[in-house]
């Protein structure tokens, strides 16, 4: 708390600027060493190119051409108030006469603004360092004190971009950064803050700031600043600086390897990968800076302006951890959520963040986020009736034209009476490969005529008591007979290694832990009702559901504990609907534990065996003789060995009845 509050006074007292109103600093190159260090046009005054004034100052036609153009193109804060500091007309008329032929000979032209009878004649600017401001010549020197003294570099030059003259001033100066540094909300703040006030010394002169240095830096530290009430300082924005120096900037690596963390935050947390690694691609350092940052999003993200919106943030801040190295963001899916986004955002008088320009990803992993070669995009299907199937991404637009998933569900709202009467086996996933098409990567796969012909057949009486006919955008003549989905095709049609490569694919693991193809065994069994050795398309649908939900118990209950697993204690109340006596619960106990208890894996394995057995308990019950004695006993009482003598099989026997 102490520290939150150091924090706190630290950012009160940020820099807003440092040289007035209008100063920021002089960030061209070519103009360092001139004996200023501050402009009001860092990228040029009105009229001028910095590109030609580079052009020209290269030239070296002149042993003053860098003070008159740099004086000119890049003023020195004041000048317009004094004629001091702007070079005279009399140096001008110089330079101008020494670079005539040179400029002929490289086809370069002389700045048409640049007129030297309008420049004073006197009480003036007669070369590089006849200002108020006299420096010696710079001279590298050693780094001293704590602040910048870690860096990949040991000595700096004095003055720098801000103007502070010496080490000591501007590590005052720098000390007001300390705290926010600490904080760890940006790995590229404390490089970029030394980079500013204690530069690197290259032949004697400062090496520029990085522009996506401070970018990054600021992305990842600025929403920090503005909860305490703060800002970025003004003489520090970043489009004042230029990428001169910027191969000094270690970009995102997706090879980097890091141990995988659990996703935290809390905008991320249902997605369908569930562990992270950091720094993220912003430099964040922990799951609380990112948090921090992605929270301005919420609302953007609760009003459903793009279905692409949140995965691709969650790939920014909390990125898919696979082997220990980020998954990079796909450039498709940040365009798609911009383009359905930006407009509202607008309306706010909000901007896309520079940090999140689409252009600056690529498109290599965009095929794991479900982009296909055309550009369509996948997105989780959100329709309530056509969740829980056996595929879980469609694409929009969908078969029928409907450009959003909430427009599709508005016009499907009269199937879900037929769904609910069970008018036909088919009905609810016909509907949905329609108006939530499938999509595998990218691309919609459409049902089959004879999907549509057998769907029709059994709900055409049910429509008829309603006094309706079926509809003539359902017309099965207009779908294909090939290369599409029907059950006659059976594509769901999973064993037990598809069904374990499904769930793996689902991202239905923990800690990058997948379930075992033992525990996949155990699934089929348990989820295969027509006992015919694979899984249909509604038996992967419950098979799915039943994981997730088993899942989200382990992930919420005991995944935290160190090592994740779940101890005895807990164990015993996870299992208390079977109301296992202490002998069986021992026996199961000894066959699963690990070290710390029962993993992610043999709880799920567990809890299938349990549920496989009492499934088969009821169905033999139920097909006893109806000229027998039955007593009255419950499914506990075939699971204790010795409770009224009704089983006499040792309890291990018993459990030993599922092989797999």
């Amino acid at each position: 708390m102490s520290r939150f509050f150091l924090l706190l006074w630290g950012l009160l007292l940020l820099p807003r600027q440092a040289h007035g109103a209008n100063c920021y600093p002089l960030t061209s190159s070519f103009c360092h060493g001139l004996g200023y260090a501050t402009t009001p046009h860092p990228t040029g005054a009105p009229g001028y190119s910095l590109q030609q004034a580079a052009q020209l100052v290269e030239t070296a036609c002149s042993p003053n051409v860098a003070a008159l153009v740099c004086r000119v193109v890049v003023p020195e804060c004041g000048s317009e108030e004094s004629s001091q500091k702007k070079p005279c007309r009399a140096l001008c008329q110089k330079v101008k006469a020494d670079c005539e032929s040179a400029l002929e000979a490289r086809r370069l032209s002389w700045p048409a603004r640049l007129r030297c009878d309008a420049l004073p004649e006197s009480n003036c600017v007669q070369g590089p360092h006849t200002s108020g401001l006299h420096l010696p010549p710079a001279s590298c020197q050693p780094i001293t004190g704590p602040l910048c003294g870690d860096l990949s570099y040991t000595e700096t030059v004095l003055p720098n971009l801000l103007g502070h003259t010496t080490q000591e001033e501007a590590r005052a100066a720098l000390q007001t950064f300390a705290l926010v540094m600490q904080v760890g909300c940006s790995t590229q703040l404390m490089p970029f803050m030394c980079s500013v006030y204690i530069p690197k010394c290259v032949s004697g002169s400062p090496r520029p700031p990085c522009r996506t240095q401070c970018e990054q830096a600021r992305s990842g530290c600025e929403s920090l600043i503005n909860r305490i009430g703060s800002a970025w300082p003004e003489v520090l924005r970043c489009e004042t600086f230029t990428t001169e120096s910027c191969e000094q900037v270690p970009a995102f690596d997706s090879t980097q390897t890091s141990a995988c963390q659990r996703i935290t935050v809390p905008l991320c947390r249902d997605l369908p990968y569930a562990d992270t690694v950091l720094p993220n691609i912003l430099g964040h350092e922990t799951q609380d800076a990112a948090g921090l940052e992605v929270d301005q999003f919420q609302t953007l993200v609760k009003v459903e302006c793009s279905p692409h919106l949140k995965p691709f943030l969650c790939s920014v801040y909390t990125p898919e951890c696979v082997s220990g190295s980020p998954r990079p963001p796909c450039r498709t899916l940040c365009e798609h959520a911009r383009s359905n986004c930006e407009s509202l955002m607008n309306k706010f008088g909000f901007q896309w963040p520079d940090s999140l320009k689409c252009e600056a990803f690529s498109t290599e992993s965009c095929e794991h986020y479900g982009v296909g070669r055309s550009g369509g995009v996948c997105e989780p299907i959100t329709i309530p009736m056509c969740q829980g199937l056996a595929y879980n991404q469609t694409i929009t637009p969908n078969l029928l034209g409907h450009t959003s998933q909430r427009e599709a569900v508005m016009r499907m709202s009269f199937f879900n009476a037929m769904v609910q009467s069970m008018c036909s086996v088919d009905i609810r996933l016909f509907v949905c490969t329609v108006y939530a098409p499938r999509c595998s990567a990218g691309e919609v796969q459409r049902p089959c005529r004879s999907f549509c012909e057998r769907a029709k057949r059994g709900c055409e009486g049910l429509m008829g008591s309603f006094g309706v006919s079926w509809p003539d955008e359902l017309q099965c003549n207009s779908f294909p007979v090939d290369n599409c989905i029907s059950e006659d095709k059976k594509p769901e049609m999973l064993y037990a290694e598809g069904i374990l490569a499904k769930l793996i694919a689902g991202g239905y693991s923990v800690r990058g832990k997948t379930l075992s193809l033992k525990t996949a065994r155990l699934l089929l069994t348990y989820m295969d009702a027509d006992k015919t050795g694979y899984l249909d398309v509604v038996e992967v649908f419950k098979l799915e559901h039943y994981v997730a939900v088993v899942r989200r118990e382990y992930v919420e209950n005991y995944e935290k504990s160190n090592p994740p697993s779940i101890p005895l204690g807990q164990m015993k109340k996870a299992l208390r609907e079977f109301e296992l006596d202490d002998e069986t619960f021992t026996v199961l106990w000894n066959e699963n534990r690990g070290e710390g208890g029962i993993d992610y894996d043999e709880f799920m394995a567990v809890l299938t065996k349990l549920h496989i057995l009492r499934e088969r308990f009821h169905a033999n019950l139920l097909r006893l003789p109806c000229d027998c004695q039955v007593a009255s006993f419950s499914f506990k009482q075939v699971m204790s060995q010795d409770r009224d003598k009704l089983i006499p099989l040792p309890v291990a026997h018993l459990l030993s009845i599922i092989r797999m």
